[in-house]
């Protein structure tokens, strides 16, 4: 279904990225839910300018779908400088607004699980994978582990997976600010406090960047505007604690599970990570590294826990060149 200006409510405001806006879709749920996604097929150009200096050559194989999965308090737009240069490469790439999150409505419990089934989902009903052509999983922060669970469900549907500052298991604990800040009560009151404050939803955002203030203008004061809409929707918070209980909970009572997933996974692993994450530094990844040594590692310098947003054409080679290596 293509997704319309009429389709926008007070509970989902989020407006596409301007350059994204006419790939945006909307598959029909259960009852009234929805799962919005950007749907751009690969071409010579999609963003109306020419095509960036880089130093990839356009692969010369015939390249799986790629499906991009957000983090925590994230929409599909997070990866909006991302799409245009795998597109370039001929990869036709979608990236959804997991349950709850941007526009995807969503009722009921919001976790892990339900992320990993609307990644199911979006490939089954789009027919983008299939045992004869599997899709690319690429998660970041969050989006890491969302993917684990969805190739765990239906791993002849995935080839690989890319981990973006994130995945199951990290070396970091979760220490008692953290779990304070997801309890029912506390969080919120936090979170609310947010819609008098926006200023400090803001600046909330800066640590998420090696550089926030490098930022094009434009990027900004998109990402001013997300914030302010996401602090702002009662059905965002509900869909951000829900998540960031049950990351918490996985972290913290499922490393064995994440881990035997991960090292059975058959297909090939990309780890991917912002050289200048001020949430979780390169080290983190240790654990993911250890477990999988046959995975190919990127740091990407300067960059955050977004190395997407912020890096996207180094993110981008990092990507086609791991797909290069075992694509025919």
């Amino acid at each position: 279904m293509i997704y319309t200006e009429s389709m926008h409510s007070e509970t989902y405001p989020m407006t596409p990225w301007p350059a994204l806006a006419d790939k945006a879709r909307s598959l029909p749920l259960k009852g009234t839910d929805t799962l919005f996604y950007y749907d751009s097929a690969g071409s010579a150009d999609t963003s109306g300018k020419p095509a960036p200096a880089s130093t990839v050559p356009k692969p010369m194989f015939a390249a799986p779908a790629i499906i991009l999965v957000h983090g925590l308090g994230d929409e599909a737009d997070s990866w909006r400088h991302l799409i245009p240069h795998l597109n370039r490469a001929g990869c036709r790439t979608l990236a959804l607004d997991l349950p709850g999150f941007g526009r995807s409505a969503a009722h009921g419990r919001i976790n892990l699980k339900r992320h990993a089934e609307a990644v199911c989902r979006l490939m089954e009903e789009t027919g983008v994978a299939s045992a004869a052509k599997p899709a690319i999983l690429v998660g970041n922060s969050m989006g890491g582990a969302v993917v684990q669970e969805a190739a765990a469900k239906k791993p002849d549907l995935v080839k690989a997976l890319a981990l973006i500052d994130g995945g199951l298991p990290l070396a970091v604990k979760a220490d008692r600010g953290t779990v304070t800040g997801a309890l029912p009560i506390l969080g919120p009151r936090w979170y609310r406090a947010l819609r008098k404050d926006h200023a400090g939803a803001y600046r909330s955002l800066f640590d998420f960047y090696g550089d926030f203030e490098k930022l094009p203008q434009p990027d900004r004061e998109f990402l001013r505007e997300r914030v302010i809409a996401r602090v702002e929707s009662s059905a965002q918070e509900r869909a951000y604690f829900g998540s960031r209980r049950s990351t918490i909970w996985a972290s913290m009572t499922k490393t064995g599970v994440f881990s035997r997933r991960l090292t059975a996974f058959p297909g090939r692993i990309l780890i991917i990570w912002g050289e200048r994450d001020l949430l979780f530094p390169p080290a983190v990844a240790d654990p993911l590294r250890s477990l999988r040594p046959d995975a190919a590692f990127q740091v990407i310098p300067g960059a955050g826990h977004l190395p997407h947003q912020e890096k996207p054409e180094e993110t981008a080679e990092a990507l086609l060149r791991f797909i290069a290596a075992f694509s025919v």
